[in-house]
């Protein structure tokens, strides 16, 4: 039986264009997840500008987006720490300001990774879902998948 992550780590070592990579991270981040979207963000200083995304649904988080990273608590961490965190509007007591941008996006939780790359974050992976929470397992997965992504990045460049 094929191991999913196994398959997507082969899938991004397949990549040799930037835009390739992080169009292939997303894809497979959102099958692998069994979630609803991916979207990445490239850090630039206390910015993210939105780079990729891949949608199962009608519903994207959408491209060419621009936010600061410092009125987002959660998502600074994730940044900061280079540790996965999640959110969700299911939650008792979500962060606001990020509960409150993906009832925008109409989106009911949120996974975020940093995309390590030449010793920072280099870009933050959002995962979206609807009906559920992200869990530990599919942050540990998540944040694997995000490493490769990482490495393959710095081949590329």
């Amino acid at each position: 039986m094929a191991d999913p992550i196994e398959d997507a780590i082969a899938a991004l070592r397949e990549e040799h264009t930037v835009r390739g990579l992080l169009e292939t991270t997303c894809r497979e981040l959102t099958e692998t997840l069994d979630a609803s979207a991916c979207l990445i963000s490239r850090v630039v200083g206390d910015l993210l500008i939105s780079l990729v995304e891949f949608s199962r649904g009608e519903r994207a988080p959408g491209i060419g987006h621009e936010y600061l990273i410092s009125d987002y608590p959660l998502t600074h961490e994730v940044i900061a720490r280079g540790e996965p965190r999640s959110v969700s509007v299911l939650d008792d007591a979500p962060e606001p300001n990020e509960a409150e941008l993906l009832e925008k996006l109409g989106f009911e939780s949120l996974l975020m990774v940093c995309l390590p790359s030449g010793g920072t974050c280099w870009g933050l992976v959002e995962i979206y879902g609807e009906g559920t929470t992200f869990d530990e397992g599919q942050a540990g997965i998540a944040h694997d998948i995000a490493i490769q992504a990482g490495r393959q990045l710095e081949q590329i460049f």
